[in-house]
């Protein structure tokens, strides 16, 4: 199946974009009205006006179908935190764009019970998730309404390619998360 990504800030112009083809559809409809009120002879004005409703019936009925498939699953993009403790510096030199990691669940996590560790397929840490993104997340998954689909790497600067007084290295992930029942 193909995934549409519609960002958050395309909502609203997406949104007005359909309310727009609305509004002309029923001006369209008022110039009908209009003209068969004149007696003019307009059936082939008015086959063509009624194939167009039904094209762009269709057409509206596959892209608001094609929305809330859209927005059933989400794509993130996050930085990940904790980067320089726990030899996890060193744990990142393994890595590159592209890879796989693991997302799990950490509720026992002393700092914050919404957390969510990175590890490699190996199994070595890498860090965690930022906390804001844990504290909304966290409570979806654990009610069974989200679920991590997929995790990659998209950005990775290690600690050799970084100025000299830099502590640690960039890691981004993207998350695939699919949401159920919301």
């Amino acid at each position: 199946p193909k995934m549409y990504v519609i960002r958050p800030q395309f909502f609203v112009p997406f949104i007005n974009l359909l309310v727009q083809t609305s509004k002309k559809s029923l001006e369209y409809r008022k110039k009908l009205m209009l003209a068969q009120s004149k007696e003019v002879d307009v059936t082939n004005f008015e086959n063509k006006l009624m194939d167009f409703k039904t094209k762009f019936g269709r057409h509206y009925g596959l892209a608001a179908k094609k929305f809330d498939e859209a927005i059933k699953q989400i794509a993130i993009r996050c930085e990940l935190k904790g980067l320089r403790y726990d030899n996890r510096t060193a744990n990142l030199e393994a890595m590159a764009v592209g890879d796989d990691v693991n997302v799990i669940r950490d509720a026992n996590n002393m700092f914050n019970s919404n957390n969510f560790s990175v590890t490699s397929a190996s199994g070595a840490s890498l860090g965690y998730l930022p906390a804001e993104l844990c504290n909304v997340l966290g409570p979806l998954y654990d009610a069974g309404c989200a679920s991590i689909i997929s995790s990659v790497i998209t950005y990775i600067e290690k600690i050799g390619q970084r100025s000299r007084y830099a502590k640690q290295g960039i890691l981004f992930v993207e998350l695939i998360i699919k949401l159920r029942g919301i």
